[in-house]
């Protein structure tokens, strides 16, 4: 006998009504009678309990799947419908819905609404679908962030007073408040143009101090550009002297964070390049000191000197008469720096002694002995006038040279031919020269001797022997000037 389907059959009949039943076959399941016993072996009984168990009856425990899952005739007797929140009302009916207080009441599901920290926005979806990003929920502020729980990010805020700089007349004029996004962080800033510089970090969103020259009042102070101190302030290219160029502190129109010099606002001239210095007070060689001799360049025109060796004598002179630096044809000047050795220029005259010797040391000189002076002006042959023995009215500046009212100071070496035979100009005539040369004292005032004479000297005052001519040291007359030597070369 095949006793696969007897106990197929005994299994499907406790499955059907319990497993307290004959282990009979129905009829049509088996090929053949039970055996002579009347029932089922006893091993034939468990195997077919242990069919019926795999198939879902169990005397073990009853489970909600509407079966006799322990065998004892009753279905799903163990489960609450009425409370069961797994199983309300029926079997798999769970009261469970997203984020939502769920119970189970008279074998319905009740909701009692959103866990803390949910809403629910949306009706056609079950449960609270929405989490607050903020919780407890408060009033909204203007953050980027839904504060009140609504779904809505920086709605219905209140406006601060008194937030933003407006000031009249200035490019914060009208601003306000606005709730924006600017560089990732979202809050209260103003509606400021783009005139007006911008910074995040304060909370009014202008910067501290201008960060742009540009000639516009981007703080709204009322002050334009007044982060760049030295606006208007006089600037140079860093050269000295003739060289220097000097302009204006300005915006600098390719970089506005910066400030340029701006020679079209010019100060000074046009520079020029490095030259021999002259006695001009200019620094032409733009080393910084004006008026400097500088012996190894043999162009300059500072002191223009004569060698003279006479006998035991051996000295420099200025080979004109000293004039002021920046002296010219028209207008002796007013320098007083040092004493200057020019052609062309008008002598410094109006001079005491004191400063003509300081005039003199200024230039790294001194003023000419009585013994100098004398040796330049007649040379070897001893001459009567520095030109020759015999005088000539028109060949020196002296009172034969036109009537009164015309007299005056020419510019040195202006007569070519009152030079002496050492090469040495305007010694007879023009201005008289103070001389170291000390005689006697009177009131208290040192006497010295004045050579070779003036525009307003006749004759006899011309010569290069006279010393007659004499002036207490704090003389100064239009008609008294000076001349310059030294021991060593210019």
């Amino acid at each position: 006998m095949n006793r696969v389907l007897p106990l197929a059959c005994a299994a499907l009949a406790l499955l059907a009504v319990g497993c307290d039943v004959e282990p009979f076959c129905i009829a049509g399941c088996v090929e053949s009678a039970p055996p002579s016993d009347g029932g089922m072996r006893d091993g034939d009984v468990a195997d077919a309990r242990a069919m019926a168990r795999d198939l879902g009856c169990s005397r073990e425990e009853e489970i909600c799947n509407e079966l006799d899952d322990d065998c004892d005739g009753e279905i799903d007797e163990d489960t609450d419908f009425l409370s069961d929140p797994d199983n309300c009302g029926s079997c798999g009916n769970r009261c469970v819905l997203p984020n939502t207080d769920t119970v189970c009441e008279e074998g319905g599901c009740i909701d009692r609404g959103c866990l803390e920290g949910f809403v629910d926005l949306d009706d056609e979806d079950p449960g609270c679908e929405y989490r607050c990003p903020i919780f407890p929920a408060q009033a909204e502020g203007c953050n980027g962030i839904d504060d009140d729980c609504d779904g809505i990010v920086d709605e219905d805020l209140t406006t601060p007073t008194n937030f933003c700089r407006n000031t009249a007349g200035t490019p914060c004029e009208g601003a306000g408040p606005v709730c924006d996004t600017r560089g990732g962080v979202t809050t209260w800033y103003c509606s400021y143009g783009a005139d007006v510089e911008f910074e995040p970090d304060v909370p009014n969103g202008i910067v501290l101090e201008e960060m742009l020259c540009d000639g516009l009042d981007g703080d709204c102070d009322g002050v334009a550009d007044d982060g760049f101190a030295t606006l208007g302030d006089v600037c140079d290219n860093g050269m000295l002297g003739a060289c220097r160029d000097a302009g204006l502190t300005a915006c600098d129109p390719a970089d506005p964070t910066m400030t340029t010099c701006d020679f079209s606002l010019g100060v000074d001239p046009v520079p020029g390049s490095p030259s021999s210095e002259l006695c001009n007070r200019i620094d032409d060689n733009c080393d910084g000191i004006i008026d400097n001799p500088d012996p190894s360049d043999p162009d300059r025109v500072l002191d223009d000197m004569v060698r003279i060796t006479e006998g035991a004598l051996d000295f420099w002179i200025y080979t004109y008469e000293a004039s002021r630096p920046g002296a010219t044809d028209a207008d002796a000047g007013t320098a007083s720096n040092r004493a200057c050795s020019q052609s062309g220029v008008l002598p410094w005259t109006t001079v005491g002694y004191a400063a003509a010797a300081e005039a003199c040391a200024e230039a790294g000189h001194r003023l000419c002995t009585a013994a100098e002076w004398q040796a330049a002006c007649e040379g070897a042959a001893a001459n009567t006038y520095p030109y020759g023995a015999t005088y000539e009215a028109m060949t020196c500046n002296g009172a034969d040279q036109g009537p009164p009212a015309s007299r005056m100071a020419m510019p040195s070496g202006a007569l070519t031919m009152c030079v002496s035979t050492g090469g040495v100009s305007d010694l007879s005539g023009n201005v008289k020269e103070w001389t170291d040369d000390p005689r006697d004292v009177v009131g208290g005032s040192q006497i010295y001797v004045i050579r070779g004479g003036s525009f307003d000297s006749p004759r006899l005052g011309l010569t290069c022997q006279t010393d007659l001519s004499r002036a207490t040291e704090e003389t100064a007359l239009p008609t008294l000037g000076f001349r310059c030597c030294s021991d060593t070369g210019p």
